[in-house]
């Protein structure tokens, strides 16, 4: 019998507190993974939905707002800026290009997006079916959105998919379609910024106020490093518009999120090393019952060093076990809530969660390493028996 055979029929001897040690490694190693994948997961979805975005324009107010609901859509706009605004910019030396969006209606939760056809451009996104948009109320859906081309619909005023406030004076149709781009795009609907325009129009000499030919924001790519230093300074120093840098806002977002993940992370080597102890005592109390049997075996020819391999085999079955089923127990964990959450939709790519990591070799190895480690003692423990001793106390 080798030594592998040995461990893990001593697996078998004391079956609920190796179930225990194992599930303690499985919490651990899942809180671990899904809050690596998570954090990762968002931090490469801000870079790919704000790529080509180095300055976003937009009414006063919270710059982090401003570049949540414009560029990531989680949040509610500000306000409006005058469109005149856009021709400015449009015409600063500065700029290498400017695309104005308007916002404020949503059909089923889906946004409703007055812009440019640069737009699309920005994301890389692709025709599936159908074709652009050239005349006002005419949408172009994003990939998530279920809705055939020739639908039509009207847009409900704010971004409550159960609004009571519906634009009816005038429908949207689809008339094409995207292919995924993994942003997110994927669930907006494109249109030009006239039709959103029109829309509030109606809305406006409906409540008596006439507040039209406005836009959201400007998303703003400047000519070059100087521009985008110097660019926000001159923009803000008009009392009516505030110029943001998204790069900014988000490392200043993604520090107060690391707070959070680092406390996650800390819980997660927490419950590991508690279940390093539950590996350790687990194993010395096997040893402990199971001595003279391991003085039999020496006295059968088996060496110290098979006995040492013996239990660490044991420390890396129970430490193995729980890793590689708290790996995959992470990743479903992670997919789960980005599926639940909705909110990360075109942020997080779904399916890079179901993928295998570089994390989860690093993972598998240090949890090996943690079941070495907690069997040190009780495998040294176990070399060390004096056979003549306990043969003749038995």
């Amino acid at each position: 019998m080798n030594f592998f055979t040995l461990a893990i029929s001593g697996l078998f001897h004391k079956p609920f507190q190796s179930i225990l040690s194992i599930f303690a490694v499985i919490f651990a190693m899942a809180m671990l993974t899904a809050v690596y994948l998570l954090s990762n997961g968002i931090s490469e979805g801000f870079k790919r939905n704000s790529a080509g975005i180095d300055i976003v324009v937009g009414a006063k107010g919270s710059p982090l707002q401003l570049i949540l609901s414009t560029i990531y859509h989680t949040d509610v706009p500000i306000g409006n800026i005058d469109m005149d605004e856009v021709q400015k910019i449009e015409n600063n030396s500065m700029v290498k290009q400017a695309i104005p969006i308007a916002m404020g209606d949503n059909y089923k939760g889906f946004r409703v997006i007055g812009t440019t056809p640069a737009y699309i451009d920005l994301y890389k996104g692709k025709i599936k079916e159908g074709q652009i948009f050239k005349n006002p109320f005419e949408v172009v859906a994003g990939s998530h959105i279920p809705i055939s081309i020739g639908e039509e619909f009207a847009a409900r005023h704010g971004f409550a998919a159960d609004s009571t406030d519906i634009h009816d004076e005038k429908l949207y149709k689809v008339v094409g379609k995207l292919a995924p781009t993994g942003t997110v795009i994927d669930k907006l609907f494109v249109t030009p910024i006239v039709s959103v325009q029109d829309a509030h129009s109606h809305h406006d000499e409906h409540d008596h106020h006439h507040e039209t030919q406005q836009v959201t924001a400007i998303l703003i790519e400047a000519k070059n490093g100087a521009a985008l230093m110097n660019l926000p300074r001159f923009l803000n120093q008009d009392g009516h518009i505030q110029a943001t840098n998204p790069s900014f806002e988000l490392a200043k977002l993604s520090k107060n999120f690391g707070v959070g993940k680092d406390v996650l992370n800390i819980c997660g080597f927490f419950i590991l090393g508690l279940s390093v102890l539950m590996i350790f005592s687990t194993l010395a109390l096997s040893l402990s019952e199971r001595r003279y049997d391991m003085a039999v075996f020496r006295v059968l020819g088996a060496s110290p060093l098979k006995l040492f391999l013996t239990l660490v085999s044991q420390g890396i079955l129970i430490a193995g076990i729980g890793t590689v089923i708290g790996i995959i127990t992470g990743h479903f964990v992670a997919y789960s809530l980005v599926e639940l959450l909705g909110s990360f939709e075109g942020i997080i790519l779904k399916a890079n969660l179901l993928k295998i990591s570089q994390m989860d070799v690093i993972l598998l190895v240090f949890g090996c390493l943690t079941g070495i480690i907690s069997a040190l003692p009780t495998a040294i423990s176990a070399a060390k028996t004096d056979i003549a001793r306990l043969l003749v106390s038995k």
